[in-house]
């Protein structure tokens, strides 16, 4: 099954941090494509440092539950640490986002597919688009294409 992640950072050496997630990842499956790095501003808080973003799908044979749980491992040995009580959004040295599993439609205490904010977000959309333009979202029933067009946020999202 495809799965398609997006990966930000906006403290440590980014770049390396989002490069070596994708490198554990690869226990997982198979990287198929991957977006270019996008810089883009905070979303959701403030900060000083910019995220680093970059779209990657894999072919999996793990479940949607399985491979989620392989995103938090990585992400908790690549210094992230997540605050129960804390703010929903801060900085952090990794993040991965599972946005799509195929074109499952999943709604559990655990995980969410689709990532239920795709279309609020461009730099989710910008670098999603750039490799999977027609990829068509199982809910909206729009491509990434036309959920970027019509996308409310307007933060700049700079390719690198």
């Amino acid at each position: 099954m495809q799965v398609i992640l997006i990966l930000g950072s906006n403290s440590g050496d980014k770049r390396q941090l989002i490069t070596e997630a994708i490198r554990r990842l690869a226990v997982t499956g198979q990287e198929v494509m991957a977006s270019s790095f996008y810089e883009t501003a905070p979303w959701g808080f403030e900060s000083q440092e910019n995220f680093l973003n970059r779209v990657v799908v894999f072919e999996t044979r793990l479940s949607p539950e399985d491979f989620l749980h392989h995103c938090l491992d990585i992400e908790k040995q690549l210094g992230r640490i997540r605050h129960p009580e804390g703010p929903r959004y801060s900085s952090r040295p990794i993040d991965i986002d599972m946005l799509f599993y195929g074109s499952l439609i999943l709604d559990t205490p655990v995980l969410t597919l689709p990532h239920p904010r795709i279309q609020e977000r461009n730099f989710v959309l910008v670098p999603l688009a750039e490799i999977l333009p027609d990829w068509m979202h199982p809910i909206y029933h729009k491509t990434v294409s036309e959920l970027l067009a019509c996308c409310p946020d307007k933060q700049s999202v700079k390719r690198l």
